[in-house]
């Protein structure tokens, strides 16, 4: 068979597999895994529901799938968004607003696919555990380049600061989830960079946190959260 009819036929199982995973994180994002049906799913996928099914044998395959695809996009958002950063208050800022942003917006896909884990022994066994130490891992190499340069204070522990950091964002987008609030949104994620990096910084960065263009950001995913509430609400 020649090279490129099979290259071809490669390409389109990608692309439909690559269409189910967008429309299962689309659906569940707009109605939550529980009330979510592979037949919207297929719909938004403009495909055969059992075309779904020769993907994905159920609901629960296709929801640790598009939580896999999910994590291996954000940890590679979060890898090139702090390239360009020049410090570690810069890094950390970037990290901050991806993690926020997709937190706010595919927040009911993160917690139903951590809910079968988290309660587990056998958690760190698990391919959710693996997915999430390759995102943080990111966050990891900051402060450590940190310590590195004598920004980071060298008392304190990285997985302590790392807990509170993502602990502390995924609080505050849930909190923006249901207030709908993008007022308070805005300012408690740039009050939340101050406080944490004035807990953890040896000396002051050069740079600063661009808090006029986390915001501008952030304002931007919450409206676009309460635009898909208020679609589900009428």
């Amino acid at each position: 068979m020649p090279r490129t009819a099979t290259r071809t036929r490669r390409q389109k199982v990608e692309e439909k597999e690559r269409a189910i995973l967008a429309a299962t994180r689309a659906v569940f994002r707009d109605q939550g895994p529980e009330r979510a049906k592979i037949t919207e799913i297929a719909k938004a996928a403009n495909l055969a529901e059992g075309t779904v099914y020769l993907y994905f044998k159920n609901k629960k395959a296709l929801l640790l799938a598009a939580v896999s695809d999910f994590y291996a996009e954000l940890t590679h958002d979060a890898e090139e968004a702090v390239k360009p950063a020049q410090d570690t208050s810069a890094r950390l800022a970037a990290l901050a607003y991806i993690h926020f942003s997709r937190v706010l917006e595919h927040w009911s896909l993160i917690a139903e696919a951590m809910s079968h884990y988290l309660p587990s022994p056998d958690y760190r066994e698990t391919e959710a555990y693996a997915l999430n130490r390759r995102y943080v891992a990111v966050f990891d190499a900051a402060i450590r380049d940190g310590l590195a340069r004598g920004d980071v204070k060298a008392d304190l522990s990285i997985a302590t600061m790392r807990d509170m950091f993502y602990g502390g964002l995924e609080h505050l987008a849930r909190s923006a989830r249901l207030r709908g609030s993008k007022q308070d949104a805005e300012a408690e994620v740039n009050q939340f960079l101050r406080i944490f990096m004035s807990g953890i910084m040896d000396r002051p960065a050069q740079g600063g946190v661009d808090g006029a263009l986390v915001a501008r950001r952030l304002r931007r995913v919450i409206e676009d959260i309460e635009e898909q509430m208020q679609a589900l609400q009428a």
